[in-house]
C-alpha cells in the first residue's frame, strides 16, 4: 500500500500574526509551540474548524447548529462566522507542522469592545496548559491579532459545570460578565466571563489547564 501524501501546509492569513507561544514554560508538551494566523478565506482552514467543532459536538463538548460533514465548508464556516465577525483563526503548530488546535478571534454586538474567543485543542495535546497559554497569547498580543486598539480585552463563556475552564478563568483573574441560557444543551446555565487587555496576566500562575469554552463554534481543550 502507497504511503499518503502529507496534507498541504494550511495557508498563513496574508500579514497575520506569527510568533512563538507566550508563557509556554506552563505547557508539557515538550516541544516548541508557534501561533500562526490562517487564512481565514481558505477552505482547507475552514474543514480543519468545521471537523474538529462537529467532532466536540458528537462527544457532546459543545454546542453548535452547525451540521458540516465535509462538503460546501465556505457555506458553513460563513454561518458559524460572519464575515461581519472579522474571523481571524490562529492555529498553534509543532516545529515539524502538526497543528495541536486552533483558536478563533470574533467581534460581537453582545461584546462590545471586546474580542470573543473561540477554540479548540485536539484531544492528544490536552490536560498540558496549552489552552491556558493561548488565551494569555491572544491577551499579550491583542491588537497585533485584531488590528483594532478599540478592542480592549476578551470574552469567553462556558458551561457552569465546566470546572476545567471555570479554573482557567480563575488563572486569568477574568471577571465574571454575565450569564444566558443555552437552549441547545437542553437550558445549561452559560458563565461569562471577560479579561482585559493587560499582559500582566500571570505566567507564574500558568499550569497545567487547558481551556473548553463554548461560544460559536464553542471550544475544548
Amino acid at each position: 500500500m502507497r504511503d499518503r501524501p502529507p496534507k498541504p501546509a494550511l495557508p498563513r492569513a496574508p500579514g497575520g500574526h506569527e510568533a512563538r507561544l507566550v508563557f509556554s514554560e506552563g505547557v508539557s508538551l515538550g516541544r516548541a509551540i508557534t501561533v500562526r494566523e490562517l487564512d481565514p478565506a481558505d477552505e482547507g482552514v475552514m474543514h480543519e474548524v468545521l471537523s474538529d467543532a462537529m467532532a466536540e459536538h458528537a462527544a457532546g463538548t459543545i454546542t453548535t447548529f452547525v451540521r458540516y460533514r465535509g462538503k460546501h465548508p465556505r457555506r458553513w464556516f460563513g454561518q458559524l462566522y460572519p464575515p461581519h465577525c472579522e474571523p481571524r483563526v490562529l492555529g498553534f503548530f509543532f516545529p515539524d507542522g502538526t497543528l495541536l488546535g486552533w483558536l478563533t478571534v470574533t467581534t460581537s454586538p453582545a461584546a462590545p469592545g471586546q474580542a470573543v474567543l473561540g477554540m479548540i485543542v485536539r484531544e492528544p495535546y490536552r490536560d498540558a496548559g496549552l489552552g491556558t497559554a493561548a488565551i494569555l497569547h491572544v491577551i499579550k498580543h491583542l491588537h497585533d491579532i485584531t488590528r483594532d486598539p478599540a478592542i480592549e480585552g476578551v470574552f469567553f463563556e462556558t458551561g457552569e459545570g465546566n470546572r476545567r475552564v471555570l479554573r482557567v478563568a480563575r488563572k486569568l483573574r477574568a471577571a465574571p460578565a454575565g450569564t444566558r441560557i443555552d437552549a441547545l444543551k437542553g437550558g445549561i446555565m452559560m458563565l461569562q466571563f471577560t479579561s482585559k487587555h493587560d499582559a500582566r496576566s500571570t505566567s507564574e500562575d500558568n499550569g497545567n489547564d487547558d481551556t473548553n469554552h463554548q461560544r460559536h463554534a464553542a471550544v475544548t481543550a
